[in-house]
C-alpha cells in the first residue's frame, strides 16, 4: 500500500496535465461541431477534391460527419485513442523501469518487500490512473456532446466508444509494463513505446487501402476498435476482445515471471 500511494504522488502532476490537455482538445474539437452542421454542404465539396484513397482510408466515405458521433468518430475518438494509448504506455513502462533508472531499487529491496507485491502496486496505481483517465473523458466528453450537440444520438454507440479506449490502454499499458522489465532508460522507453503505438496505428491505416493490405489490421490494436464499425456494427468483434485479453493478461503475467527472475541493478 505504501509503493501504491507513493507511485500516486510520483505520477498525479502527469496524470492531470495529460488529463487536461486532452480534455481541452475534445471541448474545442466539439466546439466545433456546430458550425461543421452548418458547413455541410461545402465539406461534401471539399470531399469530392479528395484522394479516394486518402477518403477510405480515414473513413471519410461511410462516418456522417453532421451526426455528433460521426464526428465525435472522425475528429476526437481516434485523438483519444492515440494520446491516451501513449499516455498508458508511457506510464506502465515508466513506473517500473524508473527504480532501476533512478537507483533507487536498492531502497526499495532493502524494505520487507517481496518482488511480487512491488510489480502489483505497481500495477494497482498504473490501473488506477488509466481508469480515471478513462473516467474524466467518458464524463466531460458526454458533456460536451449535450451541450453541442443537434440531433439525438445512440448513447450506447458512446459508451461502445468509451469501452474501446480503455481496452486498447489497457493493452499497450500491458505491453508498455512487460517492456519495463527489460529496458530501464528513459531515453530508450520514450522513442519505443511511442514507436509502437505510431507504427500500429499506421499499420490499421495501410490495412484500409486495399485487400491486399487488409489482413495487416490483426496487427493493430487500432483496427480493433475502428469508429466504423463501431458505429455500423454497434459491437466490438468478440474475437478481438478475445485478443485484447490474451495481450493484457499474456503481458501482465510475464511481468511477474520475468521481473523475478531479472537481475536487478541497484547501483
Amino acid at each position: 500500500m505504501n509503493i501504491f500511494i507513493r507511485e500516486l504522488k510520483r505520477n498525479k502532476k502527469s496524470f492531470f496535465i495529460w488529463t487536461f490537455c486532452i480534455i481541452f482538445l475534445n471541448f474545442i474539437q466539439l466546439a466545433a461541431y456546430p458550425s461543421v452542421v452548418e458547413s455541410t454542404k461545402t465539406i461534401k465539396e471539399l470531399f469530392t477534391q479528395m484522394p479516394q484513397g486518402l477518403i477510405e482510408a480515414f473513413g471519410l466515405d461511410k462516418l456522417d460527419m453532421t451526426s455528433v458521433l460521426g464526428y465525435f468518430g472522425m475528429k476526437i475518438y481516434i485523438m483519444i485513442l492515440l494520446f491516451g494509448s501513449i499516455y498508458s504506455m508511457l506510464l506502465s513502462s515508466l513506473i517500473l523501469s524508473k527504480e532501476e533508472g533512478e537507483k533507487t531499487a536498492e531502497f526499495l529491496m532493502s524494505k520487507p518487500l517481496t518482488r511480487n507485491s512491488i510489480v502489483s502496486s505497481k500495477l494497482l496505481s498504473t490501473l488506477f490512473f488509466i481508469m480515471s483517465f478513462n473516467i474524466l473523458n467518458l464524463i466531460s466528453n458526454f458533456i460536451f456532446i449535450e451541450i453541442f450537440r443537434k440531433n439525438e444520438y445512440d448513447i450506447n454507440i458512446y459508451l461502445l466508444f468509451c469501452l474501446s479506449s480503455l481496452l486498447i490502454n489497457l493493452t499497450f499499458a500491458s505491453i508498455g509494463f512487460f517492456i519495463s522489465v527489460f529496458i530501464v532508460k528513459s531515453k530508450t522507453i520514450y522513442p519505443i513505446s511511442i514507436g509502437i503505438i505510431l507504427g500500429t496505428y499506421f499499420l490499421s491505416i495501410i490495412s484500409s487501402l486495399s485487400s491486399k493490405t487488409e489482413n495487416l489490421k490483426y496487427l493493430s490494436p487500432f483496427k480493433y476498435v475502428d469508429a466504423i464499425d463501431l458505429i455500423t456494427n454497434k459491437k466490438i468483434e468478440g474475437l478481438y476482445i478475445i485478443i485484447f485479453l490474451i495481450i493484457i493478461v499474456s503481458m501482465t503475467i510475464l511481468s511477474y515471471v520475468f521481473y523475478n527472475k531479472k537481475d536487478l541493478k541497484l547501483s
